[in-house]
């Protein structure tokens, strides 16, 4: 059984239809990524999944339990967190503040909600970070914060949208790197992500959404060299090495 079973979703908002009767699964343990052009719908499906968005038609279930239709509070407690494509820190609280926001969801009290940050941000290289505010500290940290709000709620899945995003090369290894520990440890992880050489070394697997439908689905290699995957992103007229992908 699937950990998390996406059933025919679709989501219109008034007459546009931004994702088209999609469906696929995560298994327990798996790092899997979505990709697509600029208003694919993957954003929107993270929305779906995290209770943000209410689905027109379709169905979500996570551990065999239907969550299509819970608040995102409760699907928080149920085990799913996620980040955000844009950065969304208290930028006036300090770093362990943040991060105690997502701990108090896990926790029993205030004293916990601390001791659960502390742990997080220490477990993420952040702990010399603990008292900025989120104001002073640079995009990469900020992103590595809200990387450490998510998992101080102890999430069984991580639903991260375009992490590398706005990062230099060694910043983005250093979030790859962290990515790959985390799913190393057994954390099932969902990325959504636009540069391609992490598109190409990170997921074990790969879903392709374009104008709001599934078009593709399989290993990186596979699904690179997917015509429809191409066109979707440059067009017939251009090669796989413009993709990004092995020429």
């Amino acid at each position: 059984m699937m950990q998390l079973s996406v059933e025919n979703l679709t989501i219109c908002f008034g007459g546009l239809v931004a994702v088209d009767a999609v469906s696929f699964g995560v298994a327990k343990g798996e790092l899997v990524g979505i990709i697509g052009p600029n208003g694919a719908g993957k954003s929107t499906t993270f929305n779906a999944i995290a209770g943000v968005a209410a689905p027109t038609s379709g169905t979500i279930h996570f551990d065999g339990q239907r969550i299509d239709r819970l608040p995102p509070e409760q699907v928080s407690r149920r085990g799913i967190a996620r980040t955000f494509q844009l950065v969304r820190l208290f930028r006036s609280m300090s770093v362990l503040e943040n991060v105690m926001v997502g701990a108090t969801s896990s926790s029993h009290s205030l004293q916990a909600a601390r001791r659960r940050a502390v742990e997080t941000l220490e477990m993420l290289g952040l702990g010399p970070r603990t008292h900025n505010r989120i104001s002073t500290i640079p995009l990469a940290d900020q992103k590595r914060t809200e990387i450490a709000r998510a998992l101080a709620s102890e999430p069984a899945i991580l639903l991260l949208d375009e992490m590398m995003s706005g990062l230099n090369p060694q910043e983005t290894d250093e979030i790859i790197a962290l990515i790959r520990t985390l799913n190393q440890a057994g954390l099932t992880i969902v990325i959504i992500e636009h540069v391609l050489r992490v598109v190409m070394s990170l997921p074990q697997r790969i879903i392709v959404l374009d104008h709001g439908r599934l078009i593709a689905e399989g290993s990186p290699q596979v699904v690179m060299h997917d015509p429809l995957v191409i066109e979707a992103y440059i067009g017939r007229k251009h090669g796989l090495a413009e993709l990004g992908g092995p020429p």
